[in-house]
């Protein structure tokens, strides 16, 4: 597993900064299932955290069963994504977009840039997971920092629909 980019400055916990980028690196390939994870001891010194709170992240995971430990062997991908009940994926997906939308508001970001943002992102992802999928890219897989919206746990959707224009419609450029 390659480093994971931590940053102390940031509000959001460092266990779940790890538990987002090994989430992110599930996502774009660069773990597959089976693939083993670091010991908690390894994972510690490699991020240069307390080892319980890399136990915190390695039980973090395990709860949402993107993890499985095995006695004496070790943590490793598991081999089946999690089931998750449509309507509570639906709600943490709405929880998400919700923060997204607060945040571009707060940001003084135009909420008609987001779909435009959104699909920028999206194909991102989608050349991110391309690049780790071939295995050059795989072993070389750094995760960026936590500035784009978090909570991206798959991709397996490669869907034919089109990014909309960034420059809006003529519509949207009248209200701006």
């Amino acid at each position: 597993m390659s480093l994971l980019d931590l940053d102390p400055s940031s509000p959001v916990p460092i266990y779940l900064q790890i538990v987002e980028q090994v989430r992110r690196l599930i996502a774009l390939g660069g773990l597959r299932p089976g693939d083993r994870l670091p010991t908690v001891r390894d994972l510690a010194v490699q991020c240069r955290v307390n080892r319980n709170t890399a136990a915190r992240a390695i039980q973090e995971l395990e709860r949402d069963a993107i993890v499985r430990t095995r006695v004496g062997l070790g943590t490793f991908v598991a081999d089946e994504s999690p089931d998750v009940d449509p309507l509570e994926r639906d709600s943490i997906l709405d929880a998400q977009i919700d923060r997204v939308i607060l945040e571009a508001h707060s940001l003084h970001v135009p909420l008609e840039q987001l779909p435009a943002r959104l699909w920028r992102r999206i194909e991102a992802f989608r050349s991110q997971r391309a690049a780790g999928s071939t295995g050059a890219g795989r072993a070389a897989t750094r995760l960026a920092p936590a500035a784009s919206a978090s909570g991206i746990t798959s991709s397996s959707d490669a869907g034919t629909a089109r990014a909309p224009s960034e420059g809006g419609s003529s519509e949207q450029k009248e209200n701006r």
